[in-house]
């Protein structure tokens, strides 16, 4: 069967939509739910995605064409360096922190290939409204379970745990134990990630998409205040960035009329950003208020992550450790383990999706490619506090969202456009006929 006949059957075609369900809900909404050989986790998504990876691939191979768009070309090349740094660091230094290690390898190498060479060519074949829907869905319910744990916490002195599925086996009843999660009477929001910061960072990356592909007002406004309960300094910064951004992008397109600036558009934007500061003092009040204190947010050491900026010592040029895991500060941790290499390796990687545009400016034309650009930029942005690079779901939302940043959101009902994007210049698979 050619890819052709393959389109035409597009959201029709049921195993890829049942693919994209279980991979949605277990990545989404259950990303915790698993088991742990030793203390590496084994979580049912990404179980559920490598045994995927051999039947698709396959598939791949021999009904898609090899020929790549000039725009996915160019994110390889830019994640290349860093791949080529950590090879090097096995290569002289072997392993340091072996399922550390694995959670690296698997974010540089096995991840941006499922999702940008095996995965990518077959959005023709997806409904682009259910996987909405899955997606749409799993992050609401995800942030309802949170605020309902949020606040049931306080009464019971409990969290509700549900071991295989909302947490690991392995951590059924250690959450409290384990996690930095007390913030006084309240504790942060985990919902099923089990870790508010993780929550924040790795729901506020595909958050621009759900903003453009959710229309009710009052889900969207359920998700930020989950966010919000977080308690997360990190979190609270991103969702102030997230708001700034657009404003700062008209900004940046007056730049021949500066000083003299025009913002008579931007008047939701700003009135957004304005409203975003307001909830995140209500959240300082409230933090204040349960007993927790707002002094956090003045605390020198960001809750201990200094001393991982601290702890850079005597740097070189080229790695120095063997491999391991990045930690919460990314950019520093990449430094200390990689050396000047790793830190310009790293920007580099998390700025090709900007520096991209030199080679392929059709992102701009498309919504559901500018929402998804905006999650990466701000995922690189919350890295330089606490990217959770090593811990799932995070990479593979972020490469999830970098596909959908080359490619686009895959189109609504019978209107999609049955291709793969390969040649040079051009369109996005499919279109979003939302928003």
């Amino acid at each position: 069967m050619g890819g052709e006949a393959m389109g035409r059957r597009g959201g029709q075609h049921r195993l890829v939509m049942l693919v994209c369900w279980l991979l949605v809900v277990f990545l989404v909404l259950f990303p915790k739910g698993g088991i742990k050989i030793g203390t590496l986790p084994l979580t049912w998504g990404y179980i559920f995605l490598g045994l995927t990876v051999p039947f698709v691939a396959s598939v791949r191979l021999l009904v898609f064409p090899l020929k790549l768009p000039v725009r996915v070309l160019g994110a390889l090349a830019m994640l290349f360096p860093m791949q080529a740094l950590e090879v090097c660091s096995y290569a002289i230094y072997g392993v340091a922190d072996p399922p550390f290690a694995v959670s690296t390898m698997v974010a540089l190498f096995l991840l941006p290939a499922v999702f940008l060479l095996v995965y990518a060519p077959f959005l023709p074949l997806v409904d682009g409204e259910k996987l909405s829907r899955y997606l749409r869905w799993s992050i609401l319910l995800a942030a309802l379970w949170g605020i309902f744990l949020f606040f049931l916490h306080p009464v019971t002195g409990h969290y509700i745990e549900i071991p295989y599925l909302t947490v690991n086996a392995a951590d059924y009843g250690q959450i409290e134990l384990t996690k930095h999660i007390a913030r006084g009477l309240f504790f942060k929001l985990i919902s099923t990630y089990n870790n508010g910061n993780l929550y924040g960072v790795a729901t506020l990356m595909l958050f621009p998409l759900y903003s453009l592909l959710e229309k009710a007002r009052w889900r969207r406004m359920v998700v930020r205040v989950a966010l919000l309960l977080t308690l997360s300094r990190t979190v609270w910064a991103g969702l102030v960035v997230y708001e700034l951004l657009p404003i700062l992008v008209q900004l940046g397109r007056q730049w021949r009329t500066f000083p003299v600036l025009h913002l008579e558009q931007s008047g939701r934007k700003i009135a957004a950003l304005v409203v975003t500061g307001l909830l995140v003092l209500g959240a300082v009040s409230f933090n204040h208020s349960g007993g927790g204190g707002a002094e956090f947010l003045l605390d020198p050491n960001l809750g201990g992550r200094t001393q991982e900026v601290k702890a850079i010592g005597e740097l070189h040029f080229l790695p120095t450790f063997g491999v391991g895991g990045f930690g919460e500060v990314v950019y520093a941790a990449a430094m200390q383990t990689l050396g000047y290499a790793g830190l310009m390796a790293m920007i580099l990687w998390f700025g090709s999706p900007v520096l991209l545009l030199a080679l392929d400016r059709s992102a701009l034309r498309s919504p559901s490619r500018r929402a998804a650009l905006k999650g990466l930029v701000l995922y690189a942005f919350l890295a330089i506090v606490d990217g959770g690079f090593d811990y799932i779901p995070v990479m593979a939302f972020y490469w999830f969202v970098y596909m959908i940043y080359l490619f686009g959101w895959p189109a609504f009902g019978g209107q999609r456009e049955r291709r793969y994007a390969v040649a040079e210049t051009g369109p996005a698979v499919g279109s979003l006929a939302v928003g």
